[in-house]
């Protein structure tokens, strides 16, 4: 195996280890770190299909965390209409600026609230439409740079969801979309030429899962928030890189 896929290897071990810690990530780190090897149409027939693999396990692991109000109710109906709307601009705007704009916002947010952490400063409580609007934005960044993440802690940032909750619900919306995503890609013919790289990462995704997992249970919920947002900091760096 070439140097380039055994460092991609590695890529993607980081990047779904962060997903096993907190629920998301995996997508933008893998894309942004493996871009340096090869192109993303490259990258996507076998990171999509690998993230499917990935939240299947969680899911099927902690289904019981999963918050299926929250699920069901306030997050896929918008995720999902602003998703559609994201796919629909990528084809109009420079999805160069905006994904800039994007890594901008993320930067803002996530040194704002690591400020508020070290300062002691309590998260003020936001109004109804708060997390509706912000969750519709992150699916218009998943339409636009399959990258809905960060926007989505964004939104819920003020819910005060408990970590275990917070990782298995975000997982299920992974799921869902990237298994849509997958199914697409599939009838395109993108995915079974690729078929062997993705079957030779299964293993990486185990040690990704026993690794995050291990590590989620021994943060507290202070840590794991600050992980979360040095997380979208990495993420927005890459971006801009």
């Amino acid at each position: 195996m070439a140097i380039e896929w055994v460092l991609l290897g590695v890529f993607i071990w980081i990047a779904f280890t962060s997903e096993a810690i907190t629920g998301f990530g995996s997508i933008v780190i893998a894309v942004a770190l493996g871009s340096m090897l090869f192109p993303i149409p490259t990258l996507l027939p076998i990171l999509v299909p690998l993230s499917v693999v990935m939240t299947t396990t969680l899911i099927v692991k902690f289904y019981r965390d999963i918050n299926f109000r929250l699920l069901l109710r306030r997050i896929l109906p918008f995720i999902a209409a602003g998703m559609a709307l994201g796919i629909v601009l990528l084809e109009v705007l420079s999805a160069d600026s905006l994904k800039l704009i994007f890594a901008a916002l993320i930067v803002w947010f996530a040194g704002r609230e690591l400020y508020k952490m070290h300062r002691g400063l309590v998260i003020k409580a936001k109004p109804s439409w708060w997390q509706p609007l912000w969750t519709f934005f992150a699916g218009i960044t998943h339409g636009l740079f399959a990258s809905g993440g960060p926007l989505l802690v964004y939104s819920l940032n003020s819910e005060n969801v408990p970590k275990a909750q917070f990782r298995a619900t975000l997982v299920s919306v992974w799921f869902g979309l990237n298994v849509v995503y997958a199914s697409v890609m599939f009838m395109q013919g993108k995915i079974q030429p690729v078929l062997p790289q993705v079957a030779s990462y299964l293993p990486v995704l185990a040690l990704s899962f026993w690794v995050g997992h291990s590590l989620h249970k021994r943060v507290s919920e202070t840590q794991f928030k600050k992980l979360v947002y040095w997380l979208l900091l990495l993420s927005a760096a890459t971006m801009f890189i």
